[in-house]
């Protein structure tokens, strides 16, 4: 089921008189729509004395338009529903002007797609029933135009599976703008020493996504992390939980308690700032500051919707929020690093971290274990006060998986888009790690270098590629795809 939500307006379009082939393919289109997890539609309504024009309730004759006075009713009722996309399709022949004055008005992404004709009528005249095939050119031509951007999805009966496909890929697009749009992405702390490469210009998110970056010191923050008791029931009841989530514990019971008084921190912060994700500084001041690792606290926040990226590299947790709503919510991200080359297979490469990704993508739950750095075997005594104390360890599960970063150099952005599969090993790693085969590694490392894309990107379980190339294609993004 779809944690994300996706609300797209309908707009039906016929040419002077709507029909029974009209009538049969709106409402099979409502029908196929209804089976696309995740998106709510809203189409205007039959007016109840098939002739008035109601905004407020988005009536119009027919429920579907036909010229530009029903046009500015239909706008202004999904500018009120607050619709994050549109789907435009000619019922018959169509009116481009109406259909394509909706989305001018709206300004958010646009789905069109035509059906396929049916036999001819039984007339005299040997009539089509449809003519989608014709007038939809002219609403592609309409959109191209004004300069709107639009996918074309194809020519399809809507009851076909490849309609629904393509309906669940626009929305998976449409959720990704949607998670872009106007957020704020939370910094704790600054960027380490050396990295350079995860600085990112404020102004360029600003000017691109019309987003905020809510800043906080990290000493703040942990400041507050302190002043929690250790019997309060809220840090108790974190404890608690990774208890019951982790299957072999070898770091002190005054990890626990710090680690869970630090989420409760951050936990405050991102809900109080109505954050979509954040980046937070993680060494060294954290392990001076709190005496803990904050590996396993990362991915606990991810796990939990509280989308964290690393090292504070904020371009970083935007692409985590890309790759979670083109999953719609379904799974969660790794955020990774590209570590290293398989040294037999050289279409395999390392995804890891330190040890950040969340539980629920764990090849075997028996395997999850938390550990210190200094001792990922967990063979070593256990010891309190241990700074180096809080990182996960397991296998991620197997699976086609999809791997995106985002970079922005002189006001022009890109997209990694690329695809690859987990399979599983029988190595004993550090961290949190899964190896993955991609077509061609020589080709993707290249274009890592070529096109100045860091160590760090994230990735998710799922084929989400031709969502992630619509979003750009909306977002004005330029996609760059390793196949």
């Amino acid at each position: 089921m779809s944690e994300v939500k996706v609300k797209i307006g309908f707009v039906p379009s016929y040419r002077f008189r709507f029909g029974s082939w009209c009538e049969k393919m709106r409402n099979d289109s409502l029908s196929a729509f209804a089976k696309v997890d995740g998106l709510e539609i809203v189409v205007p309504q039959p007016s109840p004395d098939g002739k008035s024009l109601d905004p407020q309730n988005g009536y119009i004759p027919h429920g579907a338009l036909t010229n530009l006075d029903q046009a500015e009713v239909v706008a202004e009722y999904f500018f009120n529903q607050k619709v994050d996309g549109l789907i435009l399709c000619p019922l018959d022949f169509g009116d481009e002007r109406s259909a394509v004055k909706v989305a001018e008005k709206l300004n958010v992404p646009v789905m069109l797609y035509a059906t396929k004709e049916p036999p001819a009528l039984d007339d005299l005249g040997l009539s089509r029933a449809s003519d989608s095939y014709c007038g939809n050119l002219s609403m592609a031509s309409g959109l191209y135009r004004r300069k709107i951007p639009f996918h074309f999805a194809g020519i399809f009966f809507p009851d076909e599976p490849e309609f629904i496909s393509e309906v669940d890929k626009f929305v998976r697009a449409v959720a990704v703008v949607k998670g872009l749009i106007g957020v704020r992405i939370g910094q704790v702390g600054v960027r380490p020493g050396t990295f350079e490469t995860v600085g990112y210009d404020e102004s360029a998110l600003i000017r691109k996504f019309k987003q905020n970056v809510i800043f906080a010191n990290i000493s703040d923050l942990t400041d507050r992390a302190k002043t929690y008791p250790d019997d309060d029931p809220r840090v108790q009841e974190i404890i608690s939980d990774i208890r019951n989530s982790v299957a072999e514990i070898t770091v002190a019971d005054d990890y626990l308690i710090n680690s869970a008084k630090l989420e409760l921190a951050l936990t405050e912060f991102w809900k109080n700032n109505k954050l979509s994700a954040m980046a937070v500084q993680c060494w060294s001041s954290v392990q001076r500051l709190m005496g803990i690792s904050v590996c396993a606290l990362y991915g606990r926040l991810t796990g939990q919707g509280m989308l964290t990226a690393c090292e504070t590299d904020v371009l970083g947790a935007l692409a985590m929020i890309v790759s979670h709503r083109s999953a719609m919510g379904e799974t969660y991200p790794h955020f990774i690093d590209w570590t290293i080359q398989h040294r037999q297979n050289p279409n395999m490469l390392l995804a890891w971290h330190c040890g950040n990704a969340p539980t629920c993508l764990a090849r075997d739950a028996k395997d999850i274990a938390l550990r210190s750095r200094r001792d990922m075997k967990g063979e070593s005594p256990i010891r309190e006060g241990d700074a180096m104390a809080g990182l996960f360890q397991f296998q991620l599960k197997p699976g086609k998986v999809t791997i995106c970063r985002l970079a922005e150099y002189d006001d022009q952005w890109k997209m990694l888009i690329a695809s690859g599969e987990i399979f599983p090993s029988d190595e004993f790693l550090s961290g949190t790690w899964a190896w993955v085969e991609v077509k061609d590694h020589k080709k993707l490392y290249r274009t890592l270098v070529e096109e100045g894309f860091i160590h760090h990107a994230s990735m998710i379980h799922g084929d989400q590629k031709e969502s992630l190339i619509q979003a750009c294609k909306f977002l004005d993004i330029k996609p760059i795809v390793v196949e």
